[in-house]
């Protein structure tokens, strides 16, 4: 939590970044390495995000920006993802790979004992206790199991599909990007898509008044 250089006491423990073209882990167009901190790694990570992600714009009274995935979303799932990791594992790292359909955050190490597919996102079970203490007190996890529920809510209420979860030796929370505001729809689609959109934020902006 505290290193400078974590690489000196755990030489695996590190959170790599990378943006790929299509969706397969082929191309890769962008990547960034972190070795720094616990947090470092956290902020670094959601920087990356936020510079691949697509992003709009609603003027209302103050302008905000809505990003196609719920940062939310995905803060509670890197949060998971440095609690949850299974530092013992050598040779392994944290990843967040993003592709033009989807976001994967992976980590090694699998369900805890005592988690099973039934009460999985419904128990508060913690791999590193004193990590998951210390995230708490800035504010960054609850603690209560409420996570994995949180995180479909989220997404749900962005009218996109549930996050998938998938576990044997790597956990993985895999997030499924809007076509709609994709920057990789050519031509008329584009065109199609941006209107859309800028229709549906006028019409909600002629409500408000």
């Amino acid at each position: 939590m505290f290193a400078a250089d974590i690489n000196k006491f755990i030489p695996h423990g590190e959170t790599i970044m990378a943006a790929f073209k299509g969706v397969e882990k082929v191309h890769i167009y962008d990547r960034k390495d972190a070795r720094t901190d616990l947090l470092s790694q956290f902020n670094a990570a959601m920087d990356f995000l936020k510079k691949q992600l697509n992003v709009r714009s609603e003027i209302y009274i103050d302008r905000s920006e809505i990003y196609e995935i719920p940062l939310d979303a995905l803060r509670e799932a890197l949060v998971n993802a440095l609690v949850h990791r299974d530092y013992s594992m050598r040779g392994t790292s944290i990843y967040v790979n993003i592709f033009d359909d989807r976001v994967d955050i992976s980590n090694p190490g699998g369900l805890l004992p005592g988690v099973t597919t039934h009460n999985f996102g419904k128990e508060s079970v913690r791999r590193n206790p004193i990590i998951a203490d210390l995230f708490h007190r800035m504010g960054k996890v609850e603690r209560m199991g409420t996570g994995i529920k949180r995180m479909k809510d989220l997404m749900r209420k962005a009218g996109l599909k549930e996050p998938e979860f998938t576990s044997d030796t790597v956990f993985h929370a895999v997030f499924y990007r809007n076509p709609k505001y994709s920057l990789k729809l050519s031509g008329e689609k584009k065109v199609e898509a941006t209107q859309e959109t800028t229709q549906e934020t006028t019409q909600e902006n002629i409500l408000l008044c």
